[in-house]
């Protein structure tokens, strides 16, 4: 039988009071903690003894001895901390004691300021969350796109989520084995993972860069049929894309947009240059998913410098 073992489980900070149960559950099943950690917790059996465990979360500690040494003369052992804040600790088992017995704070004050410690934190984190999902609304108004509105998503359900948690931690979490809501972590990191990953795959499905001609044209007709086709590219998904074109033309030119298989032009522009010959414009377009080419038409001749960016 093996000794040691590795129990993997996620926790929110306001769902701390159900780990304590989770650790207590372990410790009467013979597995006493060895190390807690954010994503795991590691046991070995010793079945001739049980805790019963509690967290305490305190970022700011001057002197850890001293701090150890506080919780050791009310009977409690010192485990390990982890690299945000939260510090394990136990307490022999001794079922003729209450319950109270084991309640690292037994009085409403000293767990309120423990409490109020993370949710000083939350509401940092909040206010940072709500800062990027008011941004992230403005670009969406000024040009919608897909990756950005699942950014948004995935930043309101975090803003959801911790605030549900901040008032949750402002309640008496104290781990009597009464039963709890359902463990909404890893139901939040599983979405908050895949709108930030689908986010990240449709950017990088996107055609993005830029692609530049610089010659010397003779007259091309304004027919289509007998236009300069240039710049193929692939569109991934539906969505908004913006074009940018910048260029140094002798003479007026009309730039299409054009889709490969049905034929069709998606949008013109027509570039006039001004008196030094510089010309900048953008079109925002909604396109198809679908291949794409450029077609350059309506050009009396001369010095064409022209560059396309696609975003």
């Amino acid at each position: 039988m093996k000794t040691t073992k590795r129990v993997f489980g996620i926790y929110a900070a306001w769902e701390y009071a159900r780990e304590v149960e989770t650790l207590n559950k372990q410790s009467d099943k013979g597995w006493q903690l060895t190390k807690g950690g954010l994503f795991s917790n590691k046991f070995k059996f010793n079945n001739s003894l049980k805790y019963r465990y509690q967290l305490d979360y305190n970022t700011n500690i001057e002197d850890l001895g001293r701090y150890i040494e506080t919780f050791r003369e009310q009977g409690w052992e010192y485990v390990n901390s982890t690299w945000n804040g939260w510090h394990y600790f136990r307490k022999l088992y001794d079922p003729s004691l209450p319950e109270s017995e084991y309640e690292i704070y037994n009085d409403s004050d000293s767990l309120n300021e423990m409490q109020g410690r993370w949710g000083k934190a939350a509401l940092c984190i909040l206010g940072m969350l709500c800062v990027a999902a008011i941004m992230m609304t403005l670009l969406l108004l000024r040009s919608f796109r897909l990756p950005s509105l699942l950014i948004l998503i995935g930043l309101l359900f975090e803003i959801i989520v911790i605030g549900r948690g901040t008032y949750c931690m402002r309640k008496s979490q104290k781990a009597n084995g009464k039963k709890r809501n359902i463990n909404i972590m890893p139901a939040f990191l599983g979405i908050l993972l895949v709108t930030m990953g689908l986010s990240m795959v449709l950017i990088s499905l996107r055609p993005s860069g830029s692609s530049m001609t610089s010659d010397v044209y003779n007259s091309i007709p304004a027919d289509k049929a007998h236009a300069v086709k240039w710049m193929n590219f692939d569109v991934a998904y539906p969505d908004n894309y913006t074009f940018s074109f910048k260029a140094t033309l002798s003479e007026p030119l009309t730039v299409s947009i054009v889709n490969d298989m049905s034929g069709q032009i998606q949008s013109e522009v027509r570039l006039t240059p001004s008196s030094d010959g510089s010309v900048k414009a953008k079109k925002k377009l909604v396109l198809s998913r679908g291949t794409y080419h450029i077609l350059l038409s309506d050009f009396a001749g001369g010095q064409l410098d022209l560059t396309v960016s696609i975003d």
